[in-house]
């Protein structure tokens, strides 16, 4: 993966407004591409792909790519965005939470953060990234992560059972915990995207050392959440606890304090 400021580099204007690939991810293999291409030819795009104001692609790249090559509906979601920071930054957090990369990956995400905002502090990036802020100083430092041991735990077929009808469980329930923390956010006006930055958090310290299990979680838990944040109706539906006069805001401390509490800062 380029791990330098490329992937935000200009490729033209739309509108008067300068465009830019907003696309931090590393490329996906020829299989893992054929793949993909195969299963959208089979049930369509399922989920929209993002883009903001400039009709600029913040999430969705290759789902917008092999659309175009079947030449098929590629339905799309709007996301107004202040200015290009916040549009790679959202660029960032979104491509972070749905796709599962491996932890040399996400280190490589974190350098490619670090050229392009170099002065943000170590937890900033974190938030954008999904990660661990020590993780974050790691890479600035250049340390080298040690190799986590495999668990080599094995199972009865009836423990085995037992233990996934308990992760269908918790699942559900981490998954109604989101929406409820969600609720929470955006009735107290915190943007979709910052919740979006959040729960990115949550779901890359939920990951367990050598078993892979993030995959799980962010396709049944993060993802439709996610989804549901995205849609801009879903901001609509909470304006009116806010969009009027009576509203109080939060006071700054309490806001950072309410994200940190979901991003699962202790």
């Amino acid at each position: 993966m380029n791990t330098d400021c490329k992937q935000f580099t200009p490729i033209g204007t739309r509108g008067g407004k300068e465009a830019r690939r907003f696309q931090p991810m590393p490329e996906l293999t020829i299989e893992q591409y054929d793949a993909l291409k195969s299963d959208i030819s089979v049930h369509g795009i399922l989920v929209p792909i993002v883009i903001d104001q400039y009709d600029r692609v913040l999430d969705g790249h290759n789902r917008f790519r092999i659309a175009a090559e079947l030449k098929i509906d590629c339905p799309r979601k709007v996301h107004h965005v202040a200015d290009d920071d916040e549009a790679a930054d959202l660029a960032v957090s979104l491509n972070c939470a749905r796709r599962h990369l491996t932890r040399e990956q996400v280190r490589e995400v974190i350098a490619a953060e670090l050229a392009r905002r170099p002065g943000d502090s170590d937890r900033a990036i974190a938030r954008r990234v999904g990660c661990d802020h020590k993780t974050v100083g790691a890479v600035r430092s250049g340390e080298v992560p040690q190799v986590p041991k495999l668990d080599t735990t094995t199972m009865t077929r009836d423990e085995a059972l037992r233990s996934t009808a308990k992760a269908k469980k918790a699942m559900v329930d981490a998954r109604d915990q989101l929406v409820f923390q969600a609720i929470t956010a955006l009735t107290n006006k915190i943007s979709a995207a910052e919740i979006v930055m959040a729960f990115t958090a949550v779901m890359r310290s939920m990951e367990v050392d050598g078993m892979d299990t993030e995959h799980v979680l962010r396709d049944y838990v993060f993802t439709p959440v996610i989804d549901w944040l995205m849609d801009p109706q879903t901001t609509e539906e909470y304006r009116a606890h806010w969009d009027h006069e009576l509203f109080l805001p939060l006071a700054e401390a309490d806001r950072q304090n309410l994200l940190a509490m979901m991003a699962g800062a202790r």
